[in-house]
């Protein structure tokens, strides 16, 4: 049985976020189980873009705080660091918070510009994977994440927040290579297989609902949620908000190659008030039955089927401020999407690859998700 602890808590109170942390920690044996003395401890929030930690977009430094505090008691050395896919690193740590986490604790900020290849042929996806050269320089990685659910792989949570650790824009080559949910999913796990992150502790006491990961709604959950099974914690965190975990790309990756435990009836769960936190009014994010994938027809089809369903981007013209972080991080060359287009705001359906990226790294929130034109015909094949 994996073992994951479910702390309540509703407040980004800095001494009760600590004592929930501490607290959440202490049935897998405290942080001294996973930081040794002496060690160098890589904390790996989730850092989309630059936003104020009241938008529930980015891990509420509150939570990075008071990891870092437990590690330094623990004789650790903390390291924060994360890589969004757009902008300055630096700025949008500014921005969240994670800056002036680093400085109360004298910690340092990490930048993830310096890359090192990591051999793993184990991987299914991608056997020479460049990743931060922290992953190599750092004793122990804990992951950080927000509980988030997410346009294209549906949620967002422990298994993903690793993709931080790709640098900048080798993310949307990614996006571009791999394309399909199924397909980025299986980096997911690649991506961890070489990290190994010994623990995750998830920040879901705001989480985001909705068109995350930047553009949903803040919903209050109310919990801290923590084990050193990645894919365990993920399913907890879906279970909490009401989310079919086999829905979830990276978890079905995950159970594909054993990775982690993705079934709820073998996870053991410590927390008092568990059900009590159970949401069913949490608002997901529609996707296409997987089942497309093993109906007896040509891979070509399948795919027009898939593209005709899937949402389409579009700028919002009155919202849009022409920042250009839409066509930054779109991983088309030349991008699928221009805020500057002649004519007005425009996105070119015949290259959009359906990623979302744009929609993700908007920082104001002018990029809608438009049903396809035919997208009413798979109603019967969708599932919330």
């Amino acid at each position: 049985m994996s073992l994951v602890t479910v702390q309540e808590i509703r407040t980004y109170d800095q001494a009760r976020v600590t004592d929930a942390v501490r607290s959440s920690l202490a049935p897998l044996g405290g942080i001294e189980a996973f930081v040794h003395p002496g060690q160098t401890v890589l904390l790996k929030p989730n850092l989309v873009t630059g936003a104020a930690p009241e938008r529930a977009i980015s891990t509420h430094p509150a939570v990075v705080l008071a990891v870092g505090r437990l590690v330094q008691e623990a004789g650790g050395k903390v390291w924060i660091g994360d890589s969004p896919g757009v902008g300055d690193a630096a700025r949008a740590a500014r921005k969240s918070g994670f800056l002036a986490v680093a400085a109360e604790l004298g910690a340092e900020w990490i930048d993830f510009s310096e890359v090192r290849t990591f051999d793993e042929p184990a991987n299914r996806v991608v056997r020479r994977l460049p990743l931060t050269r922290a992953v190599a320089d750092a004793d122990v990685i804990i992951s950080l994440p927000k509980l988030k659910t997410h346009g294209q792989l549906t949620f967002t949570g422990a298994v993903k927040n690793q993709f931080g650790l790709v640098p900048g824009t080798r993310k949307a080559r990614y996006h571009y290579r791999l394309r399909t949910a199924e397909w980025m999913a299986r980096l997911m796990i690649d991506i961890n297989r070489v990290a190994k992150p010994a623990l995750a502790i998830m920040d879901a006491i705001i989480g985001m609902e909705g068109l995350g990961p930047s553009a949903g709604r803040p919903r209050e959950i109310g919990a801290l949620i923590a084990g050193c099974d990645l894919s365990a914690v993920d399913v907890v965190a879906c279970r909490l908000i009401g989310l079919d975990p086999r829905l979830v790309p990276t978890l079905r990756a995950a159970d594909e190659v054993g990775w982690g435990t993705t079934s709820l009836a073998e996870i053991e769960i410590i927390g008092d008030r568990f059900d009590a936190l159970c949401l069913t009014d949490f608002e997901q994010v529609r996707q296409l039955v997987s089942v497309l994938r093993v109906v007896p027809l040509p891979s070509a089809i399948l795919r027009w089927m898939h593209r005709q369903w899937q949402p389409r981007p579009r700028i919002d013209g009155d919202v849009c401020v022409h920042c250009g972080a839409c066509a930054e991080g779109c991983p088309v060359e030349p991008p699928a999407i221009d805020p500057a287009a002649t004519g007005g705001p425009s996105v070119n359906d015949a290259t959009c690859i359906r990623c979302y990226c744009c929609h993700e790294f908007c920082p104001e929130k002018a990029i809608r998700l438009e049903p396809a034109r035919f997208s009413w015909l798979f109603q019967p094949l969708e599932r919330l």
